[in-house]
């Protein structure tokens, strides 16, 4: 019960307070490292506003769901200690979850540029291949571009595309990326654009051997458009 006490304080703040700059928690109770560097930064906190803006909205059947997806994700973000990256990674994580369970929320357009201003102050650790640890990233390039089938070039959605076609997405550096969803802004990004590449979460409580779900972000230095999403279709101990 007081985990979940704790939960509705950090997800239910008013409308008001998401106006302001401040997180939906009060920050002279911050007891875990990512909440006080959350209060530190106005970015992370206009984030965390979206969360407890899109959590008010759920309603129904969905809302259970939603607090548990809401407490692994408090539990991810509290792993990421001080770094904004993975603090960031984790919160637009949750604005996308909300979406699917009916919240009117969505990442607002600086993620990318923020991602890249995180990176490019030297504190994020970077990697050669595909990042293993959260909060990791590499530079790499897009290998290709298409739909869960690979039977096509997705480069925007023909006229008989269907949604369950999903998006799909390949790096140099071996790392991939595949979406139920139809993705714009992997749609409007080109083949071999150099893009930062970075873990965003692993699954917790996996079969031995199965490592499957991890969620990785991808920021497009061209464009600065960017995308969320898992490197396989199913999470470890699913079909």
């Amino acid at each position: 019960m007081n985990v979940l006490m704790g939960l509705f304080a950090l997800f239910s703040a008013s409308e008001a307070s998401a106006k302001s700059f401040r997180p939906s928690f009060d920050c002279n109770h911050a007891q875990y490292q990512d909440e006080i560097t959350i209060c530190s930064d106005h970015k992370l906190s206009e984030l965390d506003q979206i969360v407890s803006r899109g959590y008010s909205q759920v309603k129904g059947e969905s809302r259970s769901i939603t607090q548990d997806f809401l407490l692994s994700s408090l539990h991810a973000r509290h792993a990421c200690g001080n770094n904004k990256l993975c603090i960031l990674d984790t919160q637009a994580q949750v604005i996308d979850g909300l979406s699917e369970f009916g919240a009117h929320v969505s990442n607002p357009p600086w993620i990318g540029a923020f991602r890249l201003s995180l990176i490019e102050n030297g504190k994020t650790p970077m990697v050669s291949g595909v990042p293993e640890r959260a909060g990791t990233c590499s530079r790499t390039r897009i290998k290709a571009i298409g739909t869960r089938f690979h039977d096509r070039q997705m480069v925007i959605p023909p006229k008989d595309y269907t949604q369950d076609e999903g998006t799909t997405i390949q790096y140099d550096n071996g790392g991939f990326q595949v979406s139920y969803e139809f993705n714009p802004d992997v749609a409007t990004s080109k083949i071999g654009d150099q893009v930062v590449f970075c873990l965003v979460s692993i699954p917790q409580n996996c079969p031995p051997g199965d490592d499957r779900g991890k969620i990785y972000s991808a920021t497009n230095l061209r464009n600065q458009r960017s995308w969320i999403m898992p490197a396989t279709q199913h999470s470890c101990g699913g079909a």
